[in-house]
């Protein structure tokens, strides 16, 4: 019989008596939730590695993480398709970094066109995890603020520190997409159930 590392883990915590043995299923979910996190942390950090752009990576994932958790967007039908799309645009987002001549114009040209695309989009819910008419507000507001908060960041860091700012904006173009992309999907899945 085999048994899943996250199921271990929990197993041994019901044994020291930290975990009670009803709430069993609710642990092993978080604890196999914390590994796919670690997994996904430890590649983000290997994927810098390998492109000499560690910092940059993870200034990426430290901005985009909470503005993709409330403005919402793409969802991958696996966790393993979720995870090859997450690390290719890891890989993405740092070529970006690294190649495109970044100046002005293209700095406003993608903060632009994110925000109008995160204020008008999000958030975009996943047909599989509907939002209620109140979490969709509450997500709203709260992808908006997030949205300010990153972009004032990102246009102060612009004059004292541009690779910050570039990680940050790259955050918000990659949402934006996200959006984009959440909306296609989910008319295409409304097409298909309604045709």
């Amino acid at each position: 019989m085999k048994i899943r590392v996250d199921e271990r883990v929990v197993e041994s915590l019901i044994s020291l008596g930290v975990v009670p043995s009803e709430d069993k299923d609710i642990y092993v979910y978080g604890v196999g939730q914390g590994i796919v996190i670690l997994v996904n942390l430890l590649s983000v950090i290997i994927i810098g590695l390998l492109l000499g752009m560690v910092w940059q990576s993870l200034l990426f994932i430290l901005a985009y993480i909470p503005i993709r958790s409330y403005a919402g967007g793409y969802h991958a039908s696996t966790q393993l398709r979720c995870y090859f799309l997450s690390n290719a645009v890891v890989v993405a987002v740092l070529l970006a970094i690294k190649l495109v001549s970044w100046n002005e114009y293209v700095f406003l040209s993608i903060t632009i066109f994110s925000i109008i695309t995160i204020i008008l989009l999000a958030p975009v819910e996943d047909l599989n995890k509907p939002l209620r008419d109140v979490e969709v507000k509450i997500f709203r507001r709260i992808a908006r603020i997030i949205l300010g908060i990153l972009v004032i960041i990102a246009v102060v860091l612009w004059y004292f520190a541009k690779q910050f700012s570039i990680c940050v904006i790259m955050a918000l173009l990659v949402s934006a997409i996200m959006l984009i992309l959440g909306v296609i999907k989910n008319v295409r899945s409304r097409r298909t159930d309604i045709g």
